[in-house]
Order: structure tokens, then sequence, then C-alpha cells
């Protein structure tokens, strides 16, 4: 059974990293919003109960995939990639070692602050949705 899980994850970091291309070749285009949604499918695909997101080729997939999906939608002000997307990223960032650090881990903040906004959001949101709901 592990085997089988193995090669469905390894199956989904494929598709993934093939949406992670798309992507990119919209982004040179200029199209924002078609490169986004790429971005995100690739995400959606890692988020499938099989994929074993701690692996190093899914968890590199999860992280490059939430930058990309993070710097696209910043400027735009829309949601990029998800909480537990953010959360993955920067738990497998800091776990990077070497000397120097690769490039990748200077994204750090960045996604912590995007983590921490997102929260937000959720929170706001929630709140917004009891609200309109009335006194329990």
């Amino acid at each position: 059974m592990r085997l089988i899980d193995s090669a469905k994850s390894m199956v989904a970091v494929i598709r993934a990293r093939a949406a992670m291309v798309r992507a990119n070749r919209l982004l040179a285009r200029g199209n924002l919003m078609g490169a986004l949604a790429q971005a995100q499918g690739g995400l959606g695909i890692l988020r499938k109960p099989y994929v074993l997101r701690r692996n190093p080729p899914e968890a590199s997939a999860i992280v490059f995939l939430t930058i990309l999906a993070e710097d696209i939608s910043s400027p735009v002000g829309v949601t990029g990639a998800t909480a537990i997307d953010l959360a993955d990223s920067i738990a497998f960032l800091k776990q990077v070692a070497g000397d120097p650090l690769p490039e990748v881990c200077s994204y750090i903040p960045f996604l912590e602050a995007r983590l921490a906004a997102s929260s937000t959001q959720t929170i706001v949101g929630a709140n917004l949705a009891v609200d309109r709901q009335g006194p329990g």
C-alpha cells in the first residue's frame, strides 16, 4: 500500500510541476489571473490525501507553487495559497540547511506575513458569519 501511495504522490508532483510551468508561461505573457489559477491548481493537486507533503519532491513543489501564487496574488489583493500551503512551505524552508542558505529561504518572512494576513482574514470572515447568524 505504501508503494502505491508513493507512486501516486510522485504522479501528483509531476502534474503540479506541469501546472507550475504553465503558470510561469502565462505570467511571462502578462496573464496574471491565468497564472494564479494554474499555481492554485497545482497546489490543489498537492492537497490530495495520498500526497506525501513532507517528502522533499512534494514539499519543494508546494514551496515554489506557494511562492508563485503569493507573488502573483499579493499586488492584486486576492487570495493566493491556502493557510495550509503557507504553513507547510514555511515549515519546510525552516528545515533547509546549508551554508549559505538557499536563496528561496529569503521568502520565509514574506510567507509568514502572508500567513498572518490570511489568518486575520479568516478570523474576520468567521466573525462576520457569526454576526450575520445573530446571537447563539
